[in-house]
């Protein structure tokens, strides 16, 4: 391809079938500059999903924790009154 280049930069004529290769070439970085744009906007989609990901997680984690803190709370209350309940049923049958 360089050596195709230099050759024509050496030409004053330049003959039909290499106009047409360097429209060619022309086209396809055309073409090249399009994919690599549309991939650099779709990595940028792709890093804006994952970091609203990492933020639904951290959130969902903090939920999780506060459900479970509470849920503990709840468990120990209704032991204490299966225990209170208990110490009465053992009290009515003395």
């Amino acid at each position: 391809m360089k050596e195709r280049i230099e050759r024509l930069k050496k030409l004053t004529y330049i003959p039909q079938n290499d106009i047409a290769w360097l429209i060619e070439q022309a086209e396809l970085s055309v073409k090249q500059q399009e994919i690599i744009e549309e991939n650099k906007r779709q990595q940028e989609v792709t890093v804006h999903q994952f970091r609203q990901a990492q933020k639904d997680i951290q959130h969902l984690s903090g939920d999780r924790k506060r459900y479970k803190q509470a849920l503990e709370k709840i468990i120990t209350n209704l032991n204490f009154a299966i225990q209170v309940a208990q110490n009465e049923l053992d009290g009515a049958a003395e």
